[in-house]
């Protein structure tokens, strides 16, 4: 089977490493803990840190391959305007990316700083409240991606137009308040329904052209 077959899975492998990543770290302090607090939790945990964001790390390109799959669907004859649709999904897709190397860069700082006694406990603490914020500015991009996901589905077949629908829900939901992690979660487990997809569709008949 060709890799370029494949490549649909890759979403799955992104939510995988993700979930595996965010299990291994664990938790963190609450953005008001003490910066001894801070310091102290880090010294501890810094193998499971380190281990977490190392899945992460090897998580990052999984995401944009998917995205690339998804926007390399055949785009349905006389609907050129949906392009627009697939540059805002692979831009979501590419801001995601982006706030998880913000994530990774903070989380490799604390692990880093807890071991060197130069680096101020304030600091540590300043980098943990950054580090717990950061999910906040992953629900707007995950947002933007289900959004161009959701105009660049909607109008095909039975299957992919169910994933649009699914999507364009995920993606208002995520950018409402107290709702918009919920949406975050059920967004992962949409990245899986829809490579599984992908994946069946391109094994069954070849749907995929090469992108404009």
């Amino acid at each position: 089977m060709r890799i370029r077959a494949l490549l649909p899975l890759s979403g799955i492998a992104f939510v995988a490493l993700f979930v595996i990543g965010l299990a291994v770290a664990g938790g963190s302090p609450s953005p008001d803990a003490a910066a001894d607090e801070v310091v102290s939790f880090y010294r501890d945990n810094d193998d499971r840190a380190r281990t977490g964001i190392w899945l992460f790390v090897v998580a990052m390109p999984f995401l944009p391959l998917f995205a690339c799959s998804l926007a390399g669907l055949q785009l349905p004859q006389g609907q050129d305007s949906r392009v627009v649709w697939r540059r805002l999904l692979l831009a979501g897709a590419a801001i995601m990316s982006a706030t998880l190397g913000v994530a990774i860069a903070t989380q490799l700082a604390l692990a880093d700083s807890s071991t060197k006694t130069e680096i101020a406990p304030e600091v540590m603490q300043a980098l943990n409240v950054v580090a717990s914020y950061v999910v906040y500015a992953l629900l707007p991009a995950t947002g933007t991606m289900m959004l161009g996901a959701a105009g660049w589905l909607l109008g095909r077949k039975r299957v992919h137009g169910w994933l649009g629908w699914a999507a364009l829900v995920l993606g208002i939901g995520l950018f409402v308040p107290f709702i918009g992690v919920l949406a975050l979660i059920l967004s992962l487990v949409w990245i899986i329904v829809a490579s599984i997809t992908l994946f069946r569709a391109r094994a069954a008949a070849p749907m995929l052209a090469p992108a404009a």
